[in-house]
């Protein structure tokens, strides 16, 4: 069965959420500056990638879109595991930018850009 453009916008903007919600714990965990820096940018990132899939209508169907949702969502949840098994914030932070790379991805083959 296809995804809809709805199911796809809620994939975008949990990927947001939860790094936004996480971004406090995952500073304090953060090693390096580098590592602050990269939870910064991946949360920007994904604020940006939800404000541009929210302003597009993301209804373009074909399978490389209907794969692209799948891959967003299993980068969703390759991070979610991560954290509930108390992964390092090194893993955590790569996980993140992978999500970032997954969502961008769809938001470009779902809005048809």
């Amino acid at each position: 069965m296809a995804s809809t453009p709805a199911e796809r916008l809620y994939v975008v903007y949990e990927a947001y959420s939860q790094a936004y919600a996480r971004r406090a714990q995952d500073w304090k965990d953060a090693k390096t500056k580098a590592q602050a820096d990269t939870i910064f940018k991946n949360v920007e990132s994904l604020e940006a990638l939800y404000l541009k899939a929210a302003k597009q209508a993301l209804d373009t169907n074909a399978q490389a879109v209907e794969n692209a949702f799948e891959a967003a969502k299993a980068a969703q949840k390759e991070v979610n595991d991560a954290y509930e098994e108390a992964k390092g914030i090194a893993d955590k932070v790569k996980l993140v930018g992978s999500v970032v790379s997954k969502v961008g991805d769809l938001i470009n083959k779902a809005g048809g850009k």
